[in-house]
């Protein structure tokens, strides 16, 4: 069976790697691998290509939830 190695910035843990609380909801984001991130929150979602994009996304929605 085939065994993927951790990406670098992966905890190991199952659950988001980054979580923003806000006033109206969470803001999650998920390490999907291969550099691809879902970023969550309530009634919003979005697969981001790369770091940078995947925390600019998850700011713009942490915005939305003010």
């Amino acid at each position: 069976m085939f065994e993927r190695q951790p990406e670098p910035w992966e905890s190991g843990a199952a659950g988001p790697c980054v979580t923003l609380e806000r006033a109206r909801g969470t803001v999650e984001v998920w390490a999907l691998g291969k550099e691809r991130f879902s970023v969550r929150a309530p009634g919003l979602e979005q697969v981001a290509v790369g770091h940078d994009s995947a925390r600019e996304k998850a700011y713009a929605f942490a915005r939305e939830l003010e």
